[in-house]
């Protein structure tokens, strides 16, 4: 026997959501690096790199987390393995490129047999540093048109003139062209990764946003698209604290509801509107039940924890000869409902359960529902009982039916 309890509360289709939510924006993510890898093996494949598609599969609608996590599952596998495969290929090429262009054709060691060496050498020097120019010319475009598919868009046509460049300089400054062309190259696949990354980073971010009311939604979508690419990363613990907020909130409502739908049904009356409490910062409500007219269950929602306590209460101008009886009732109805709503993914663990005490705390009495008419209010309170019982045995088997996925 208690006067009072403090409940936290697990609630499994929160946690249900954040899984859904968290994969289907990493789902979303994976099908733009999709859409990315298939660009570049497309483009790949006219140079005569190929390697197997990866696919990455819809999920309906109503896909619980498991189905979503296979999904996910598969999908980054798949795409692992084809920029594996690719990037092995590239790498290769590079090697065999780098191969077949790291030396020039070497200068002709036979003396002429012209009495004038000077004049000789001179000449042959010359046809040497065009021939090393020509092949340093070649493999100028040779590296652009192989690499141009992993630069920046934008970019690529700066890096086919100054390739072109690289024949118009002697041999030292066409080696120093083309050394520099590919440090820009080099830079250029590396800006074009990160602008991908980003924008699957984006992506994954306005996903997670989609969640929110439209209003929060939009600004958020809003700050997301402004968002700068090398900023992006910070900004996504930002976007999860608001939607993880969001989510604690829509579970409070519906875990309140499940509660105070779990008390309806064992007989007890909601007195103060418990709109009130969420909407206009009140946390607390009172339930009364036609067993104790004049006791009640006071009920404390932690608007920062998932916590709730329940007090026995009676009203300021009854007598307190049943306040023992009365603390009883209510501890043994709390047992009833903490046990049932375990069934439908709401687990209450105790945090704190008061001694009972020789007298109970008051409420006054204006916050007891007004019983006018006693026929009519009776005929009322039958009726409300058996909306929530039926509401809350809706939303139990709902319940049931989510965990049952997701075990």
């Amino acid at each position: 026997m208690s006067s009072g309890t403090s409940y936290d509360w697990a609630y499994a289709l929160e946690r249900e959501r954040k899984r859904q939510a968290e994969l289907r924006a990493e789902l979303e993510r994976l099908r733009v690096r999709h859409r990315q890898l298939r660009r570049l093996q497309a483009a790949l494949a006219t140079q005569g790199i190929r390697a197997a598609l990866a696919e990455v599969a819809d999920v309906a609608a109503d896909a619980d987390s498991t189905q979503l996590g296979i999904a996910v599952t598969e999908a980054r596998t798949s795409l692992d393995a084809l920029e594996a495969r690719l990037e092995g290929a590239l790498a290769q090429r590079t090697q065999e490129r780098a191969a077949r262009w790291a030396a020039t054709p070497a200068v002709a060691n036979d003396l002429p047999a012209e009495p004038s060496l000077v004049t000789a050498l001179a000449e042959e020097r010359a046809r040497a540093d065009g021939t090393a120019v020509a092949a340093l010319a070649r493999a100028a475009a040779d590296l652009v048109e192989t690499e141009a598919v992993r630069c920046v868009d934008d970019e690529r046509a700066e890096l086919v003139r100054l390739a072109g460049r690289v024949r118009e300089f002697d041999a030292v400054r066409a080696r120093r062209a083309l050394t520099d062309l590919e440090s820009r190259v080099a830079a250029s696949i590396r800006l074009r990764r990160d602008l991908e990354q980003a924008e699957q980073r984006r992506v994954e971010l306005l996903t997670l946003a989609g969640e929110l009311p439209e209003e929060e939604r939009a600004a958020l979508r809003q700050r997301v698209a402004r968002t700068p690419d090398e900023e992006l990363a910070g900004l996504g613990d930002e976007v999860r604290a608001v939607v993880a907020a969001h989510r604690r909130r829509q579970a409070r409502v519906e875990v309140t509801e499940q509660v105070l739908a779990a008390l309806g049904a064992q007989g007890y009356e909601l007195g103060e509107s418990f709109d009130d409490l969420l909407a206009g910062g009140r946390q607390v409500t009172l339930l009364t039940s036609a067993k104790t007219p004049d006791y009640g269950v006071r009920l404390t929602v932690d608007p920062e924890r998932d916590r709730f306590m329940a007090i026995t209460v009676r009203r300021d101008d009854a007598d307190d000869g049943d306040d023992q009886h009365a603390q009883q009732l209510v501890c043994d109805d709390l047992d009833l409902i903490e046990a049932e709503l375990a069934t439908g993914g709401l687990r209450l663990r105790k945090v704190l359960r008061r001694p009972v005490q020789p007298r109970v705390a008051t409420m006054p009495a204006r916050h007891w529902p007004a019983a006018v008419n006693h026929g009519q209010a009776a005929e009322a309170q039958r009726t409300e009982e058996l909306r929530r019982a039926a509401e809350y045995e809706r939303q139990r088997r709902a319940n049931q039916q989510a965990k049952g996925r997701t075990s």
